[in-house]
């Protein structure tokens, strides 16, 4: 059958000569299509034409897509105010999704209304779905509707980012139409900014996003708010992956985190704040009641969002982390991957900006050129200054940095895919200049972590236990609440002349109740003369020990614990423990490479740490570089041996200060640079953790940072203690600096020139908890009420602790009266 003879064809051509083919293709004037697309529901409508200069940046990717597109048509359909506004998110959300859902109704049915002209038209979705499948180079969405809405006189971008209706303000979502019409009279954008640059999004913001001076941190925002979205989503699928068990998982993603998840998989992905649109005065239909009473909009709207209890989600090292960490001590921070790895070239220098850190660039001043090779051909100038970021196709500037690569191999390592180490090994990237630019470099660009620390769930009084008080933290590196109960030695191993490991089990019998990660340790409690007194030990057995755990310790003449279980505890004897506790901690994941420096028995954490990348296999390498004062002293001496021949990416060197008559044929001495240079090659690539006596530690983190490694890669922890028994009343002189009131007790007694405030509390009987006496641990972090002290250390306490009054019991001496919550 010729075509033409087709009954449908014939009916067509007769539509056709009654009408005239030109009736379906007369232009549609604008009044006309913006009554149809108010009837079809939309709250306010406007035209540009697809040559317009502000469409420019989307051109290209509207037309690839829909190259017949002449015109387009911006939607707005306005949400409530109150269910945006309020603190339970879920009703926020429930707002979101009706007004998503009407606007892309309301763009379907113009379409369709439109196809009933004869007029071709499609409208991209108001969100998602979007194109994950795009090829690299283009984007995920076909448009961005903030520029068009702006574009056809809908409204201007405020300094939140979000666009601004003159009359409804903030409070809307807003769709576009694709069309092959042309409208005979577009809009033009409106002649002022609705937005009141009152900077209530910039108080509300839990993430910094939103800047004083008008500038955007692109990521925060994305990592936060749109944490159950494409990103957010990739970084939980991989946190499954990545757990070992169902315990492991929840230690990395809690119960809420889980079920809100599933809500959003459910019922539709949910925004975690948006707070900018909650508060957000701006627009005819907004603004009065913010006029009429300021301070009331504050404490009505802002305040309550501001003090609302939530996660808040971050990268870590990002400006955003920093941030929320200063500005929140009721909120919760909690380090995530955010999906934002770029998988070309191209679109590594297009983010570049995007991701910049500003704060973490703030002393960085240079030039750096990159060549790639490979897969993709690049040359690119990246100047780093003022806190700001310039990228530049091409090599222009003296460079003080060049960096020659491989493209798969930098975005492969950009991923955390790819060691850094194993590619300039390679030379699949090289370098020429300093290293600590690259370092530095890196940090303006902060990367998730593989494995990210849990965020803290707070556990309920135990109804079982009253008598043991709740813990107000959860152990860091682990996320679990931190386990208290007795354990009963096994064993006791002579190590050395001084050196003991003391072997703990379940006195029920089983594994052991608490897991621990490498460089953890556990705190011992014994009452001695009526005084309960703690000493914490760090945990020498691997964590893949279940059956047991293990401490070595060395017994030390003023040391009330050490001495206790040298002298005086037998096995069948049990103890008080608590565990697990520390920050100090390497299991593989933290860094593709590490260097652990012991000093004497601060070997014990970097056992722990040998033992188990050595049994799990871990593939990176590992520098162990340990200090004795002679071949007599070496701990674990035949254990290490056994550990190198089994491990072949394990590299020991020792030292020994004072090896005497001994025969000893290594370094002889402390660890200093030329030790250190020649044991380990590019020391300021690697992880470095150090353990032992304070002037050891800090001789070495010296030396260290002379040879370029930088501070943040250096981790150090103190072990034992410089105070004396606190049974022994010796150290102190016979005069009285003032009189030491523990508030929560009632109880007032008499400090000593000389004595801490936790030795005070040891003669009053008040307790207070303590571990490591020297400062390092944090366990002792009482709040100082009146009075001054002086603390000579205090690393536990943080910026935010300081402010807040809180001071270290075992290293604070009074200066007169004080007062304490204790």
């Amino acid at each position: 059958m010729n075509l033409e003879d087709h009954p449908t064809v014939k009916r067509l051509r007769a539509a056709e000569l009654s009408s005239g083919p030109a009736a379906a293709r007369r232009p549609f004037g604008a009044g006309e299509l913006r009554q149809l697309a108010l009837e079809c529901g939309a709250d306010d409508v406007g035209f540009v034409e697809i040559g317009r200069f502000e469409l420019e940046p989307q051109r290209d990717e509207i037309l690839r897509h829909y190259p017949w597109t002449r015109s387009l048509v911006s939607i707005v359909v306005k949400m409530a105010q109150a269910p945006v506004r309020g603190t339970p998110r879920s009703v926020a959300n429930l707002e979101f999704h009706r007004a998503g859902h009407d606007i892309n109704a309301i763009c379907a049915a113009i379409v369709a209304r439109l196809q009933d002209h004869g007029i071709r038209a499609v409208n991209p979705s108001m969100g998602f779905p979007m194109e994950m499948n795009q090829n690299p180079g283009h984007a995920i969405w076909i448009v961005a509707h903030k520029p068009v809405a702006v574009a056809a006189g809908l409204g201007r971008m405020g300094i939140h980012r979000n666009v601004i209706h003159p009359k409804f303000g903030n409070f809307i979502l807003l769709g576009t139409v694709l069309l092959d019409q042309d409208i005979d009279i577009p809009d033009a954008p409106i002649d002022y900014n609705p937005c009141l640059e009152c900077k209530l999004c910039v108080a509300a913001c839990p993430v910094g996003a939103i800047k004083l001076e008008g500038t955007f941190d692109f990521q925060a925002c994305f990592t936060h708010n749109y944490r159950e979205f494409m990103g957010g989503f990739t970084d939980w699928v991989e946190q499954i992956a990545d757990s070992r068990d169902a315990l492991d998982y929840r230690r990395r993603v809690n119960e809420p985190e889980t079920a809100s998840m599933w809500q959003s998989l459910t019922y539709g992905a949910n925004y975690k704040s948006a707070y900018c649109i909650a508060v957000c005065p701006a627009g005819e239909d907004v603004i009065g009641s913010y006029l009429k009473d300021k301070g009331a909009h504050r404490r009505e709207i802002l305040k309550p969002l501001q003090d609302r209890p939530e996660p808040v989600y971050v990268v870590a090292g990002t400006d955003a982390e920093e941030i929320a960490r200063r500005k929140w001590k009721h909120k919760t921070v909690k380090p995530v991957g955010n999906g934002m790895t770029p998988r070309t070239i191209g679109g590594l220098l297009t983010f570049m900006p995007i991701v910049f850190q500003r704060a973490q660039a703030r002393d960085l001043d240079a030039v750096f050129h990159f060549t790639f090779t490979g897969a993709e051909s690049r040359q690119a100038t990246v100047t780093v200054r003022d806190g700001k970021i310039a990228v530049r196709d091409g090599l222009v500037d003296k460079p003080n940095l060049r960096v020659i690569a491989d493209a798969k191999t930098w975005l492969g390592f950009l991923a955390r895919e790819k060691s850094l180490v194993w590619a300039l090994a390679r030379r699949k990237i090289r370098i020429s200049g300093d290293p600590r630019l690259l370092l530095a470099f890196g940090k303006c660009f902060p990367s998730p972590e593989i494995r990210r620390k849990p965020v803290e769930i707070v556990p309920e009084t135990s109804l079982l236990r009253p008598a043991i008080t709740p813990y107000a933290r959860n152990d860091e590196a682990t996320g679990t609440v931190r386990w208290f109960g007795e354990l009963e030695l096994r064993d006791v191993a002579q190590v050395t002349r001084t050196v003991r490991t003391f072997r703990f089990v379940d006195p029920k019998g089983g594994e052991i109740p608490f897991r621990h990660v490498a460089g953890q340790y556990l705190t011992l409690e014994i009452t001695r003369q009526g005084i309960p007194t703690r000493r914490s030990y760090t945990i020498a057995s691997s964590p893949t020990w279940r059956d047991r755990i293990e401490i070595t310790v060395k017994r030390k003449e003023n040391g009330a614990v050490s001495r206790w279980l040298h002298d005086e505890m037998r096995p069948g004897d049990r103890v008080q423990v608590e565990a697990p506790s520390g920050g100090f901690v390497f299991s593989g994941r933290e860094w593709p490479t590490v260097v652990l420096i012991g000093g004497g028995v601060g070997i014990t954490p970097m056992m722990s740490s040998v033992r188990y990348l050595t049994e799990t296999d871990w593939p990176g390498t590992i520098y162990l570089l340990l200090s004795f004062k002679s071949p007599q002293d070496y701990i674990f001496k035949d254990e290490i041996e056994t550990l190198r021949k089994r491990n072949p990416r394990l590299h020991v060197s020792v030292a020994m200060s004072a090896p005497g008559r001994e025969a000893w044929k290594g370094h002889t001495g402390r660890i200093d640079a030329r030790f250190v240079a020649a044991a380990v090659p590019d020391i300021a690539l690697h992880r470095a953790h150090i353990c032992g006596p304070t002037p050891m530690m800090d001789a070495v983190k010296a030396v260290l940072l002379d040879l370029g490694v930088p501070a943040g890669q250096i981790r150090t922890e103190a072990f034992g203690t410089d105070r004396r028994d606190p049974t022994g009343r010796t150290g102190q002189s016979g005069t009285v600096v003032g009189q030491v009131k523990f508030l929560d007790t009632g109880k007032t007694s008499t400090a000593r020139e000389g004595a801490t405030l936790l030795d005070v509390a040891d003669e009053a009987k008040v307790r207070i908890d303590s571990a490591c006496r020297s400062g390092t641990c944090g366990t002792c972090m009482v709040k100082l009420r009146s009075g001054t002290v002086r603390m000579p250390v205090q690393d536990a306490l943080g910026d935010g602790d300081r402010e807040d009054g809180y001071i270290l019991a075992c290293q604070a001496e009074p200066e007169g009266d004080v007062e304490l919550e204790a």
